[in-house]
């Protein structure tokens, strides 16, 4: 059984001075350590969050910036196209302008020479029948 004597007293003030000392030495150090590591980690969890965030925006910016690069080009490459055309269908025109002069020159040519061979055609012509009535009439004709 328990007795109640001056050793209780002693054992309850013992028991009070160690709870006290144990307070100012462990404990309140250890709740403020705990605190501490408590507001370092919510810190750390609201910094993971907003950088999450950010990489999410960030991404998004990314997106769009390629999604307008490629529009450009593909706006570029349309452009670069047009620009291909027009010079090839300039090109295209140029050479048949130039085969059309070089046509026109070669029909005025073979004009040319088919009026000369027939100049000379006609005075061969000519020599022959003066040569025919020369024979058929026995003398010379002019």
């Amino acid at each position: 059984m328990i007795s109640i004597n001056a050793t209780l007293l002693v054992q309850i003030v013992n028991l009070l001075v160690l709870i006290f000392i144990l307070n100012k030495i462990m404990y309140k150090p250890l709740a403020k350590m705990i605190n501490e590591r408590s507001a370092t980690i919510k810190g750390g969890i609201a910094e993971a969050v907003a950088l999450k965030d950010k990489a999410a925006e960030n991404q998004t910016q990314y997106q769009r910036q390629l999604g307008q690069g490629r529009q450009q080009v593909r706006d570029r490459l349309e452009q670069v196209r047009r620009q291909a055309e027009d010079e090839a269908r300039q090109i295209v025109d140029k050479a048949q302008a130039q085969a059309r002069t070089e046509s026109d020159k070669l029909v005025a040519e073979i004009q040319g020479q088919m009026a000369q061979a027939q100049g000379e055609i006609r005075a061969q012509a000519e020599e022959v029948a003066r040569t025919m009535a020369s024979r058929v009439l026995g003398r010379e004709v002019s």
